[in-house]
């Protein structure tokens, strides 16, 4: 009788751990899942550096020179000089 608790009480006690190692706060599956976001937030890490290093260096051709805004200006808002004239394509 007394072997029986005894193995009953083991037998919980064994389950109760395993399943927190496994499943857990502090468990194989949380590590897992950490590793994942972790991977994941590297990723975006990677692209936004790209993204800021070309806009670090398109700010640094800004201030170092008319051409470079002037190039800038004639891109992204379609600038035209005086006595220029203007085409636009329209793609069907």
């Amino acid at each position: 009788m007394m072997l029986r608790i005894f193995l009953v009480i083991f037998l919980s006690a064994s389950s109760y751990f395993a399943f927190q190692i496994y499943w857990g706060e502090q468990g194989v599956k949380r590590d897992e899942e950490l590793a994942k976001q972790i991977e994941y937030q590297e990723q975006i890490n990677k692209r936004l550096k790209v993204r800021n290093d070309a806009l670090r260096a398109q700010i640094g051709d800004l201030k170092r020179g008319e051409d470079a805004i002037e190039e800038h200006v004639r891109t992204e808002l379609q600038y035209i000089k005086d006595g220029e004239v203007f085409y636009r394509i329209v793609e069907k």
